[in-house]
């Protein structure tokens, strides 16, 4: 498996922990937040603080949107931790900028052949 492959399964691991992690609390929050309601707005009986309960509710809501973008591909993480616009070895992810179109890897010894429209040499990275 190569190392961009194995990193973006790893992604989305992550981001179904944070969903898996978040939704309940997103659940109990709303509950809340629907109970708060009724006791507070509807029947004024007791004084209840909104503050801090849409507080957690925000956190959670926010997780579960991070937790669904690195579900979903999460392409800018990796994108930055494991960049395809440079040449780099398929099997250790070591940077072939300024190595020959064709050779070995320096760093794991696989050989490796650059496609024909990869013309990286390194100048002005």
């Amino acid at each position: 498996m190569k190392y961009k492959t194995a990193f973006r399964l790893a992604v989305k691991a992550i981001g179904v922990l944070i969903l898996a992690q978040s939704l309940p609390g997103i659940v109990v929050m709303g509950a809340a937040l629907f109970v708060g309601f009724l006791t507070d707005g509807l029947l004024g009986v007791f004084s209840f603080d909104w503050t801090w309960l849409l507080g957690y509710q925000l956190s959670y809501v926010v997780s579960a949107i991070i937790g669904c973008y690195l579900f979903l591909g999460g392409k800018w993480v990796v994108d930055h931790v494991v960049p395809s616009n440079r040449p780099y070895c398929h099997e250790c992810a070591y940077e072939l900028t300024g190595s020959p179109v064709e050779g070995a890897c320096p760093e794991c010894g696989t050989a490796y052949r650059r496609s024909v429209g990869d013309t990286t040499d390194g100048a002005g990275i």
